[in-house]
């Protein structure tokens, strides 16, 4: 992985790439383009420069072909939409290479793996729009298998679930050998909802929390799952190809997945996850690029409405963050602020692809791109290239001065931080984790991630470039108890 700094996100890289969505990392913490959150009431839509077809084209095609020689990447697709229409959609390279197959927007299938908990959490807002279901309600209201486990006085909220506060330990046993393996929802949670946060405390990105949010949404509607998004959610957007992978004969039609080692491209099977509403949707480039349009045009698309306008940006807000100038989480989509732009991301990586979908409403602009080899660092390519050109940051935002009076106030905040996405519970749980030590200095600063940092407003921190930015959280007694990045890239503080 390339990545401009040596930071949080890189270090995390190298040691949990299964645990967590590495497209993530590279794609937030690599970077030196993220700066604060402005308040809602005062962004500003800066709009983006003139998007034309042809220019577009030229641009995609040199980074796509490019990063695709570079990273030895087989096949890879990309579509861009604007103001409710695809301004380009195009294929590169093979879906099959052995077959000669080549890679067309309209028909190669891609399993789009944690990109399905942004399909979920639509689901989940369409079906509380329609008033069937209470987002804020305890989840044992819609659950017939079993209890949620009341470990805490608080219950948890399908809200919770759908923002990775819910505070449910990162347990194993979610991929299995086969389609035939794969277990039904309720069979497969009885026993994993593990609770090690109170809820709404703790940002901590849960695959099995989606899980439940797909058996809240079965439970609430009546309806399977899967059957429920392709009533509800694939028909509506004229979506023929997308499909839940929770059965044999789901992965006919994907392209084959390829990793790369020993210098030799190598195809590799499928992956069966059995938390379906986390990890198992597949589509073409093409119909995902109805899903964003839907996202972008207030929840309509030909004249169908997904959801009301109101809920679609309800969605879209931000509800969980661990520090104010932080981005954090809607439903279902991580917000950035990548070049000053208010954005809604999220990717996925799973044996054999990698993907990612970015939007910025405020502009009507989405792109997708995705293609062979997990954590490839692709489509971070594509999308900063994508940044520069027509959104290019225009802030000047002041570099730090350290000042040494404060060096008695950071000393509270020194001690080991580790990344909190991992089986908290788990007898070996120690061995998979990452921990960082923050020291402070006598002239004022912190130094984490051997950097030295200066605290530019409470909590809140700047290196001395300005380029790069962590909040600290504390409890209601003034305690530290984590560090965030964003999102899901939060650091428990070992007390």
């Amino acid at each position: 992985m390339s990545c401009e700094l040596e930071n949080l996100g890189c270090a995390l890289a190298r040691g949990i790439r299964r645990a967590m969505p590495l497209l993530l990392i590279s794609s937030i913490a690599c970077t030196a383009s993220s700066q604060e959150v402005q308040p809602e009431s005062s962004r500003i839509a800066t709009g983006a420069a003139a998007i034309t077809t042809q220019e577009l084209e030229l641009l995609v095609d040199s980074v796509m072909l490019s990063g695709m020689a570079a990273e030895h990447i087989p096949g890879a697709a990309f579509v861009l939409v604007r103001g409710g229409r695809i301004v380009l959609s195009k294929g590169y390279g093979f879906s099959d290479r052995e077959a000669n197959r080549l890679v067309v927007p309209d028909s190669t299938v891609w399993p789009f793996a944690s990109i399905t908990k942004v399909i979920t959490a639509t689901a989940v807002a369409q079906l509380a729009d329609r008033g069937k279901l209470d987002l804020n309600a305890d989840v044992n209201r819609y659950i017939r298998a079993f209890r949620v486990p009341a470990t805490y006085a608080q219950p948890v909220t399908t809200a919770q679930l759908l923002t990775h506060t819910a505070g449910f330990d990162e347990l194993r046993g979610r991929l299995t050998q086969s389609a035939n393996e794969i277990k039904p929802l309720g069979e497969f949670l009885r026993d994993k909802l593990v609770r090690v946060h109170a809820p709404g405390t703790m940002t901590s990105y849960s695959s099995f929390g989606i899980a439940l949010a797909g058996l809240v949404l079965e439970g609430a509607s009546g309806l399977s799952y899967d059957e429920y998004l392709r009533r509800n959610i694939f028909l509506p957007l004229g979506m023929r190809s997308a499909r839940i992978m929770s059965r044999a004969g789901t992965e006919k039609g994907l392209a084959t997945g390829y990793e790369y080692g020993d210098s030799v491209v190598r195809r590799v099977p499928y992956e069966w996850y059995h938390s379906t509403p986390s990890s198992s949707f597949a589509a073409t480039a093409t119909d995902m690029a109805s899903f964003m349009i839907a996202q972008l045009e207030g929840g309509a698309f030909n004249g169908k409405r997904l959801m009301s306008a109101r809920a679609m940006r309800d969605m879209q807000t931000q509800h969980a963050t661990m520090h104010p100038l932080i981005p954090g989480w809607g439903y279902g989509w991580q917000i950035r602020d990548t070049n000053g732009e208010r954005v809604l991301e999220h990717g996925g990586d799973i044996g054999g692809f990698s993907s990612l979908v970015t939007l910025l409403p405020d502009s009507r602009t989405g792109f997708l791109i995705v293609g062979h080899r997990e954590g490839a660092n692709l489509r971070f390519d594509v999308k900063q290239a994508l940044f520069d050109r027509y959104f290019p940051d225009r802030r000047n935002i002041k570099v730090p001065t350290p000042d040494s009076s404060h060096a008695t106030r950071l000393a509270a905040f020194a001690g080991t931080y580790r990344a909190n996405v991992y089986c908290h519970t788990c007898p070996d749980s120690l061995r998979s984790t990452q921990d960082f030590s923050v020291s402070a200095n006598t002239d004022g600063t912190l130094t984490a991630f051997d950097t030295r940092w200066v605290e530019v407003a409470p909590l809140f921190f700047r290196d001395l470039t300005a380029q790069r930015r962590f909040g600290l959280a504390a409890d209601s007694a003034g305690r530290i108890t984590a560090l965030t990045v964003g999102s899901w890239q939060v650091l428990e503080k070992i007390q």
